[in-house]
């Protein structure tokens, strides 16, 4: 995790809503590369959530699915616009993404009227206290407090494989609104708790097991979905055996550049998938040239992903 975006929205609720600017936050250290794993034998017990959903592989449900645009693509990213009131998209803008929580069913269907591709933000790893299910999390479920966000937790993600899954049932549910909705596509943040809970309590090979679960969720419910972030993760397995670049419709990422580990999401790119990354750094220009040697669509943006009517809203392209 580059950027905690569950806290990041959390302020930016309030600040964007006065039109305020917001000083950003530090990132955090670049993820140490791990090697390929051989997938986990055995499925454990069906629970509620996944007897209809849940162990099935990659292949798209007899749901409609829209695939993301691939290629060259004008993009924005404003998860953190206070409520859709806030949202301004820049002419020419073909794709977006967007809080699934803040934004109607009538403001995802008016931007796919303007010909966007609407992407759903969810947290999947995270606990946010200021979410309207979440009162839904026992306290089980939250093993270590986000220390950038004292009043987040980094979430238990092997619930999801366990009989009557709760965390299994929420995040369904989330998948489930963003569908309603209308939004062709899922963006599900925190998908590195490997990393960032202490003391070895989430394997990597666990954690790939549930991004698989993630995107085998998503596709059945009739969405494409995103791989948030972990570029060293691109090529394992999980436990049905197909890498996350095979799982995953696309890679959204953050600060590549900055921690030059752009190079994985050319996996995606090379298999005809769309990779987009973002930058933070206001000191620092976008390395166009390295973003087009790997096929990437790149923006720099502000930390907390402003909705386009506010002063702390910032967008540069490579353009």
């Amino acid at each position: 995790m580059r950027n905690t975006c569950s806290g990041v929205l959390a302020l930016s609720l309030v600040l964007s809503a006065c039109g305020q600017s917001v000083s950003p936050a530090s990132g955090s250290p670049a993820a140490t590369p791990v090697s390929a794993t051989t997938p986990a034998l055995g499925l454990p017990g069906q629970n509620a959530a996944s007897a209809e959903l849940g162990h099935a592989e990659s292949g798209k449900s007899a749901n409609s699915i829209k695939l993301p645009p691939t290629g060259k693509v004008n993009w924005d990213w404003q998860i953190g616009a206070a409520t859709e009131r806030h949202i301004k998209v820049a002419a020419g803008t073909t794709l977006i993404g967007l809080d699934g929580f803040t934004v109607s069913a009538a403001k995802v269907a008016e931007l796919k009227g303007q010909g966007l591709y609407t992407v759903c933000y969810i947290n999947a790893g995270s606990f946010e206290p200021y979410r309207p299910d979440s009162a839904r999390y026992p306290a089980y479920l939250k093993i270590q407090q986000d220390p950038d966000w004292p009043d987040e937790a980094f979430l238990d993600i092997t619930d999801v494989f366990r009989p009557g899954s709760v965390l299994a049932d929420i995040l369904t549910e989330r998948m489930k609104m963003c569908k309603a909705k209308g939004f062709d596509a899922l963006e599900p943040d925190n998908l590195q708790n490997d990393e960032n809970v202490s003391g070895g309590r989430i394997t990597t090979q666990q954690q790939i097991d549930f991004n698989g679960w993630i995107a085998d969720q998503a596709h059945l419910l009739g969405l494409a979905v995103f791989q948030k972030n972990g570029p060293d993760k691109v090529l394992l397995r999980d436990r049905t055996g197909k890498m996350m670049v095979e799982k995953f419709d696309g890679i959204l990422n953050e600060a590549c550049q900055q921690y030059r580990e752009c190079g994985p999401l050319a996996e995606y790119t090379r298999r005809g998938k769309l990779a987009l990354n973002v930058e933070y750094r206001r000191n620092k220009a976008l390395d166009c040239g390295l973003m087009a040697q790997h096929g990437i669509n790149a923006l720099k943006k502000d930390r907390y992903l402003a909705g386009g009517t506010t002063r702390a809203y910032l967008r540069e392209t490579c353009d």
